[in-house]
């Protein structure tokens, strides 16, 4: 195996969540547009206006998501930088634990009283789509990048 595998695969994670923030995450919404509303910038976001209420610090937090997964991505190309690996692997963990947060959050206001009793009245669901689907591979294949590493599988 070439010894560069799962700096390939850490990549092609970055490159998937990466991806993932600007598809469809859930609600015909990318991840841009669900931390704009978050913040409030609603203007030309339609479904976000839902969001607004939620606090500041999540939709900082969402926009979070991508500096991180953009700060490992360009780690993983510069070879001359020592540890590049694990500064990329760090960038992949720190921002897979944002995206944590801001989901934690929403599933806490999905069970506030008023919200699980128009959910439940209206029987809406939320559905992931592609964007989360590639964020939850890119997150994945960054963990099988981090084992291949570890282990010195690629060796």
């Amino acid at each position: 195996m070439n010894k560069s595998l799962s700096m390939n695969i850490l990549r092609l994670s970055f490159l998937l969540v990466l991806v993932g923030f600007f598809a469809p995450i859930g609600c015909n919404l990318n991840g841009y547009q669900v931390a704009q509303g978050i913040l409030g910038n609603t203007r030309e976001l339609g479904n976000a206006t839902l969001l607004a209420p939620i606090e500041d610090f999540y939709g900082y937090v969402l926009f979070g998501v991508f500096l991180f997964a953009f700060m490992g991505l360009l780690f993983t190309f510069l070879a001359k930088i020592h540890n590049n690996f694990l500064l990329g692997l760090i960038c992949l963990a720190v921002s897979f634990v944002f995206l944590i947060i801001v989901v934690l959050k929403f599933i806490a206001i999905r069970e506030e009283a008023l919200t699980h009793f128009l959910v439940t009245l209206f029987r809406i669901k939320m559905r992931i789509l592609i964007g989360g689907y590639s964020m939850g591979f890119g997150y994945l294949a960054g963990v099988v990048g981090f084992v291949l590493k570890i282990f010195k599988i690629t060796e």
